[in-house]
């Protein structure tokens, strides 16, 4: 579990920090070689400016560079977020990099500008080529750049003097050249710490730097910190508790990697943070991750969509008895998703709480809550759930289609004459029975202890069932004779129409929530169609499926009328696919109605009748000459958006996806209705499903939001 628990960003950290430190013995080794970082200020000499290997290095990479022009306002707002490619340039991922900027400035020595290496371009972002810290480039100055404070490299006051603090520099030959910084808040021992900064480069990327005194090697206080955030991340992506890391198979692991990295001097033990440092810094992270997501609710003046999900979690829970024994005990969680779009239109989910299920507490109380919390606007709050709460308290409730697509597949094969629920649960059973006897299957089962409780679970060992029947049927007879009677109740006839039955619900479904992205659009087009699949073909020969079918249309047909609502055709009708195929979705009144609905929202007045030939002309001389004229003209349709919209034809490149159209096409030519697509896009069908992984999941239910929330933050910083 040990392995499997680390992620792939720890376990870089951990090689970087070991790779990253050498030792006297290894010094003239590192000569020989002579590579240099020309990212790395470690080599600038204060006196005589970058070595001639790293300056001819890095003049090379701006010559190849320096055609980059600059990004676009619409490239940038497709660029990761400033954390994200902080992350990038420390980690060394390759995608991002220092390349020398030209300036007047002698801190241009000490900085580097960001390059985008996927387009070639040159961000507004400058950072510190030893400790990798950014700023953003305003273009109005360098101050920022000379207050800089370099914790592991030279800052730009240590080499011109500053009233506040005393730096003390060695000048070193070729490859030693390098700045000792004495930090008296760099030791907790109260002892000033010289930091010697080595650096070897390897495929170009920049190792962290250390500290070293007196021969012996000690990690870097940024290091350590870089680490300690490096665990923080893998508890929360991975579900891990802390403790795991203080245990003695994860310290193992560490000597393996310390061995295999060929490391002089110390112990993993020394420098890696104990549990207390990294529940500390959950916590912190917590605040920070809240409070990021306050300010940025804050700016969206779109307002905000929350969606719930109901989660069961098998938490590991300590007896309070002597023993001390662990064991699991499933709770049912509220999971608060906060969705929107932003002004940069790229979609964010994130979770805003993780809340215990109580009888007593209502839909109302948790949203007023997440309120509270976040200062939420509650005048544009829409809210999805799984079902319509008695009081809702003046507050827009959607439906979750997938729950409400679920629950009328449910009620359709509870409702058959033949019991074809029995069946679902026979092959279910029997699955786990061979599989506890010791027998293999002729097809991959992928966890035997979990019950397939959700249908669709179910559905995908009914394929694997009809596909293998006859196999199956032949293991169970010869190596599973106690499972024969249970096996005669079965149909393979049924069982195939089954299968036949519940795919179109299936698909419907993944076609739902197969993408992190706006979905509201899609629900009616998917619902017609679920409809469509449910018609009675008058060639029908399976009187199973007649019946399922039947039910299925008369169900669906009465739910409609709940789960759909104007904001569904609305969203339907800005996706611009459909503008004509509308009348197969939508009677004459939904459409009218709709129409009526984006006209008062974005402010359109209707599109004036045109004067009849046979009106009349009564009234005063000058009026009746302008009501003539105006009779003459075309209809005034050009103030009218949604109008031109629906006249509008666009190819299928620029329709491909609905948020990128009205983000670009559709906010220039469109720019009410596209403030109206943004506010109605990002609600919510469905409820976002939170994905848990038995095995690696071990935090207690106490630590559930803790972790969930950062999860959360962290997911969203990576798909930045």
């Amino acid at each position: 579990m040990g392995i499997n628990a680390v992620n792939a960003g720890l376990l870089g950290q951990l090689s970087a920090i070991v790779s990253s430190q050498i030792g006297l013995a290894g010094l003239e080794d590192a000569k020989k070689e002579q590579k240099f970082d020309p990212m790395d200020c470690s080599t600038y000499d204060p006196m005589n400016g970058m070595n001639s290997g790293s300056l001819e290095s890095a003049t090379s990479i701006s010559d190849v560079l320096g055609s980059s022009h600059q990004p676009t306002p619409e490239m940038l707002s497709q660029m990761p977020s400033k954390a994200a490619i902080q992350d990038d340039i420390r980690c060394g991922n390759g995608r991002f990099q220092l390349v020398r900027k030209r300036g007047r400035s002698e801190v241009w020595n000490l900085f580097g500008q960001v390059m985008d290496t996927v387009t070639g371009q040159r961000l507004p972002y400058v950072a510190c080529y030893a400790c990798k810290v950014l700023y953003t480039d305003t273009g109005g100055g360098t101050g920022n750049m000379t207050r800089h404070r370099c914790p592991i490299g030279v800052s730009y006051r240590s080499t011109h003097g500053s009233s506040t603090e005393t730096i003390e520099a060695g000048l070193q030959s070729s490859f030693e050249s390098s700045v000792s910084a004495v930090n008296p808040n760099s030791s907790n021992r109260g002892e000033p710490r010289s930091q010697l900064s080595l650096t070897i480069t390897d495929s170009g990327q920049s190792l962290p730097l250390v500290s070293q005194t007196s021969g012996e090697v000690l990690i870097g206080d940024v290091d350590r910190d870089l680490l300690t955030d490096s665990i923080v991340k893998c508890c929360a992506l991975d579900l891990i508790d802390p403790q795991l890391f203080a245990g003695r198979g994860f310290r193992n692991l560490l000597e393996r990697i310390w061995q295999l990295a060929r490391r002089v001097g110390g112990t993993p033990g020394e420098f890696f943070p104990d549990t207390q440092s990294i529940k500390s810094a959950l916590q912190t992270h917590l605040r920070f991750c809240t409070d990021d997501l306050k300010n940025e609710l804050s700016r969206t003046s779109q307002g905000v969509r929350l969606s719930l999900e109901s989660l069961s979690y098998y938490g590991k829970v300590r007896s309070s008895k002597k023993n001390g024994a662990i064991f699991e005990n499933m709770q049912e969680y509220r999971v608060v998703h906060g969705c929107r779009i932003g002004p940069d239109w790229k979609w964010r989910s994130n979770i805003l709480g993780v809340f215990k299920s109580r009888e007593n507490e209502s839909l109302p109380d948790i949203v007023n809550i997440v309120i509270h919390n976040y200062e939420l606007d509650r005048n544009l709050l829409r809210v999805t759930c799984s079902s319509m709460p008695k009081d809702t308290q003046n507050i827009k409730v959607f439906l979750d289609v997938k729950v409400k697509l679920k629950e009328v597949l449910q009620r359709v094969l509870a409702s058959c004459t033949i019991p074809v629920l029995a069946m679902l649960n026979a092959i279910d059973s029997m699955t786990k029975a061979i599989i506890e006897s010791d027998v293999r299957l002729p097809f991959e089962y992928p966890n035997s202890s979990s019950s397939c409780d959700d249908l669709l679970d179910v559905y995908r060992l009914l394929i694997e069932w009809n596909e293998h029947y006859s196999a199956i049927e032949e293991i169970i007879r010869s190596k599973c004779q106690g499972l024969v009677p249970m096996l005669a109740n079965l149909n393979a006839n049924h069982l195939r129409d089954l299968e036949l039955f519940i795919d179109p619900f299936k698909e419907t479904i993944e076609s739902l929530t197969s993408e992190d992205a706006p979905n509201l659009q899609k629900v009616l087009p998917e619902w017609f169609a679920l409809m469509h699949e449910c018609h009675i073909a008058d060639d029908e020969p399976s009187p199973l499926l007649r019946e399922l079918k039947q039910k299925a249309s008369e169900l669906l047909e009465i739910e409609k009328a709940t789960v759909i609502t104007v904001e569904h055709r609305i969203a339907a009708i800005l996706n611009p696919r459909l503008i004509r195929k509308l009348n197969m979705i939508c009677t004459e009144a939904e459409r009218n109605q709709a129409f009526e609905r984006i006209r008062a929202v974005c402010g359109i007045r209707s599109p004036k009748e045109p004067l009849s030939r046979g009106s009349s002309f009564d009234g005063e001389p000058h009026r009746k000459r302008r009501m003539f004229l105006s009779s003459l003209e075309d209809d005034p349709v050009g103030d009218d958006e949604l109008e031109c919209y629906l006249r509008s034809q666009y190819p299928a490149a620029q329709t491909r996806d609905v948020v990128t159209f009205w983000s670009t096409v559709g906010q220039s030519q469109f720019p009410s209705l596209a403030s109206l697509a943004r506010r109605t896009l990002s609600i919510p069908a469905t409820a976002p499903k939170t994905m848990l992984d038995e095995k690696l999941a071990s935090v207690s239910p106490d630590q559930l939001h803790t972790f969930l929330m950062l999860r959360s933050m962290f997911a969203s910083e990576r798909d930045d």
